[in-house]
Parts: C-alpha cells; sequence; structure tokens
C-alpha cells in the first residue's frame, strides 16, 4: 500500500503557503495560487502511482475542503 502525501494550503503571515509534514515547500501572495499548488502537488503524488490529498484552508485556519488523488483505500463518504 502507498503512503498518502497530505499537502495543505495555509495562510502563512501575509500570503499562503502549501505544506506537507509540517514544513514549508511552497510560498504563494495569494489563497488561489497556494490552492492550485497544492492540488498540483497531490496529483503528482497520484502520477507517480501513489496517494495525493490536497487540504485546503479558510483563512482563520479550518479545513474548508479535502480531495484525495488515486485509489483512496478509505471506504468513506465525502
Amino acid at each position: 500500500m502507498s503512503k498518502r502525501q497530505v499537502f495543505h494550503s495555509v495562510p502563512k503571515g501575509n500570503g499562503w503557503a502549501v505544506e506537507q509534514s509540517g514544513k514549508v515547500i511552497s510560498n504563494h501572495r495569494t489563497q488561489a495560487a497556494s490552492e492550485s499548488a497544492a492540488v498540483k502537488a497531490g496529483h503528482r503524488a497520484q502520477d507517480i502511482g501513489g496517494l495525493g490529498q490536497a487540504v485546503l484552508h479558510k483563512s482563520n485556519g479550518q479545513i474548508r475542503e479535502e480531495r484525495t488523488y488515486g485509489a483512496d483505500p478509505r471506504n468513506t463518504k465525502g
């Protein structure tokens, strides 16, 4: 089973960042740019045969949406 790679689009200072395992992997001026980068990273994880997930946060830090890419082994709704 492949390990899931999770990419968070989070507010950071005066901008936004994409984080993986608690480390910033890219910085962005806008929320939209950060979300796009997180989604692309999730797709790249899928493209190499693994699982990818983009977790998109609101400006207050709460999770707004989660997107999973690849054959998700979990059998859950949503």
